[in-house]
């Protein structure tokens, strides 16, 4: 059954405005925070069903609106700023959250959480189809976008073939007035493979999950199982997962498996 977003409930959560950027924070509870880091063109809005499924499981979580993001204003250096200057922005988020931090992150959020790792040294790390770091081999650059426009978020038909192959309902509007234009700078991060994270900023274990459905232009196949490779990661593949995990009809799947590892790496009460 496809998922029913409700994406205003993020709201409910409570909401602490940063310097830069914006946390959503569930009730208070034992044991490391999950804090999730959301990917280009999306907002924490993205995360509404898994912060409620977190908070139902009792296991703390957040997350965070990376400046420019989630209605958020974009400042006069927003198109300078790429995927470092974001990872300041989960670094703060982490320090106001306080305590073991497990970073999760999506698409390029999972490399903005990688570059975050330096400074944060957290319990453990989750990347959800995540853009790879570009130091990895055979790895392919995508065409640079000119760093003086913003890129803006792809139409329908794009949007739902790149980020909702796993959605089966037929009107995604209410998603799509939510995407946001991203910043050339963290598009050509990625896209030119400029940025270069090492394992070993991550102490904790590692967990990737990779959608069989994904776009293969930004996820051709070996790909996410590199980055596994690269942090000695557990991997897996869902079967019916789309890019956005987190919003398609498996995103219930998506979410008891972290679960599931967190409690078989002693990171969550059983």
């Amino acid at each position: 059954m496809s998922a029913a977003w409700n994406f205003n409930s993020l709201q409910n959560f409570r909401q602490t405005s940063l310097s830069q950027s914006r946390l959503f924070q569930t009730a208070p509870e034992n044991g490391p925070t999950l804090l999730f880091v959301h990917g280009g063109f999306h907002g924490a809005w993205c995360w509404t069903l898994f912060l409620n499924y977190f908070e139902l499981h009792k296991i703390p979580a957040a997350a965070v609106d990376l400046r420019g993001h989630g209605g958020q204003p974009q400042g006069p250096n927003f198109l300078e700023e790429g995927v470092p200057e974001l990872a300041l922005d989960v670094h703060e988020a982490a320090i106001e959250l306080g305590g073991p931090i497990i970073l999760v992150g999506h698409s390029v959020g999972a490399l903005v959480a990688m570059v975050a790792a330096e400074a944060l040294s957290p319990a453990g790390l989750i990347m959800l189809a995540p853009s790879p770091p570009g130091q990895l081999p055979g790895l392919r650059k995508l065409p640079e976008r000119p760093a003086d426009q913003l890129v803006m978020p792809p139409g329908e038909d794009r949007a739902r073939s790149w980020f909702l192959s796993g959605y089966s309902r037929p009107d995604i509007s209410e998603f799509m007035t939510r995407l946001c234009p991203e910043s050339p700078a963290t598009i050509n991060d990625r896209y030119r493979l400029r940025i270069a994270p090492k394992a070993e900023w991550v102490k904790g274990p590692s967990l990737c999950l990779s959608a069989r459905k994904d776009d293969r232009l930004h996820h051709p196949p070996g790909q996410d199982e590199k980055v596994a490779k690269f942090y000695g990661a557990d991997f897996q593949v869902l079967a019916n997962a789309g890019h956005c995990f987190m919003l398609d009809d498996s995103w219930e799947q998506a979410a008891a498996s972290i679960v599931d590892w967190l409690r078989q790496n002693k990171l969550a009460a059983p």
